[in-house]
């Protein structure tokens, strides 16, 4: 639940209008215990964390609105990302190395400033992808464990092997909704100076652009991007593992859908195109995937499952996903979450993770 920490009210001079203006706060901190296995060895582990293995993604928000009249609205929002203060990140594997830095302070996640009315919304800066909004329907277990959007290893060859969270620089328009229908389109310019090392244009170095169609109307929910990169061209363009090289122009299409029916929620995606890869010298490969999920509540609990599979050139992963929550609260649940994840590897080619955690909204 927000809590507003500041409201005014503004009588304007001639009286007819009444400006608003508000800051409020909220977030999401989310904790599990974790225990990796399988047959990579780099993997195996157990720990306390908030980073991957827990159900949800740990976030601050400060959000600032401001009522123009006329139906306009200004919004400046920054999302803090506590996950850094962590005492282990847990990222793609369990070693010393993702041990968190905890003198760096909170990390960033979303930031813009945005102005909506009768011409939709307009955000400048860091807002969520709409590849990302789009694969959301898909998933019964959001980005969290068993998702196969981040996790044991599996970031670079599932989900994002198509969708990118977010651009450190991008516009981002999104439509009134009409009869249920949106459309959204993202732009980001990226960097393609020859004096500008690689390093420094990460994350987005290349220029994207993103188009989004999405349907939402009683228990149907259908969500439809497109999203493309442009070719880096200059003598130090893509980087990947420590080499720097010309990048191929890159697209995707992905389509995920979701229908309620009284407890039941079936989950069900796919995607095709090419993406770079880290030791294809910056030549596009083919990706594509598909998955299908169930989510399914008795009372204050819910379950959730999810199998997922994706293929980057030549290697298909797979993974599989289970979840149960116990809601305490609207805003408190504990949980247990599994998965699996096949990388599709001749051999050393399974991770497992089973987490027990507790997440507390605010």
């Amino acid at each position: 639940m927000k809590k507003t920490l500041i409201a005014l009210a503004v009588l304007a001079v001639s009286g007819a209008a009444v400006a608003q203006s508000s800051v409020t706060i909220s977030g999401n901190l989310d904790f599990a215990s974790v225990n990796i296995g399988g047959t990579q060895p780099a993997s195996k582990g157990s720990t306390v964390t908030t980073g991957g293995g827990t159900s949800t993604t740990s976030v601050i928000r400060f959000i600032a609105v401001e009522d123009l009249g006329g139906g306009m609205r200004a919004t400046a929002q920054y999302n803090f990302d506590p996950r850094s203060l962590a005492n282990d990140s847990l990222g793609n594997t369990l070693n010393a190395t993702n041990t968190a830095n905890t003198t760096t302070g909170l990390a960033r996640d979303e930031l813009f400033v945005g102005l909506s009315g009768g011409f939709g919304n307009i955000r400048l800066g860091s807002p969520n992808s709409i590849g990302l909004n789009a694969w959301q329907p898909s998933s019964p277990l959001g980005t969290g464990i068993g998702s196969g959007y981040t996790g044991s290893g599996v970031a670079g060859t599932m989900t994002n092997s198509f969708v990118q969270t977010r651009y450190s620089r991008s516009a981002r328009w999104d439509s009134p909704v009409m009869n249920g229908f949106q459309v959204s389109a993202l732009y980001a310019p990226g960097n393609d100076e020859v004096a500008v090392t690689a390093a420094q244009r990460i994350p987005n170095n290349r220029q994207a652009t993103e188009f989004g169609l999405r349907y939402a109307a009683g228990p149907l929910t259908v969500a439809y991007a497109n999203v493309a990169q442009a070719a880096q061209t200059n003598a130090t363009g893509w980087y990947s593992s420590a080499t720097t090289v010309n990048a191929a122009k890159t697209a995707a299409n992905v389509l995920s859908a979701s229908y309620t029916m009284g407890a039941t929620t079936l989950h069900a995606g796919m995607n095709n195109g090419d993406r770079l890869a880290a030791g294809t010298g910056g030549v596009a490969v083919e990706s594509k995937g598909s998955n299908i999920g169930i989510t399914h509540n008795i009372g204050a609990i819910g379950l959730m499952a999810s199998y997922r599979t994706q293929k980057v050139g030549t290697v298909e992963s797979k993974l599989t996903g289970l979840r149960a929550d116990y809601n305490l609260s609207k805003t408190a649940a504990v949980y247990v979450g599994y998965e699996k994840w096949d990388n599709g590897n001749a051999a050393a080619n399974e991770t497992t993770m089973a987490a027990l955690g507790l997440r507390k909204s605010f």
